[in-house]
């Protein structure tokens, strides 16, 4: 079973979009959980979503310490 989530593991983060991901990121480690809203992964106004599912239920923490609401915004 440990090798099964190490594998998931490299895969999501060795992904495409997690890649993207973190190239838009802030560079911060922080996270808060927002209402869940439908999304799309990618490029939006409020920042870079990283949506696998289709929705979005966590934010990164703005460098000001905010959370931009709502998620993604186009």
């Amino acid at each position: 079973m440990p090798i099964i989530i190490a594998i998931a593991f490299i895969a999501t983060i060795t992904s495409e979009p997690y890649q993207e991901f973190s190239k838009n990121s802030n560079g911060m480690a922080e996270y808060k959980f927002v209402s869940k809203t439908s999304c799309q992964t990618g490029e939006h106004d409020t920042g870079y979503a990283l949506a696998p599912f289709g929705t979005v239920v966590l934010k990164q923490v703005n460098t000001d310490g905010t959370i931009t609401q709502p998620v993604c915004v186009n």
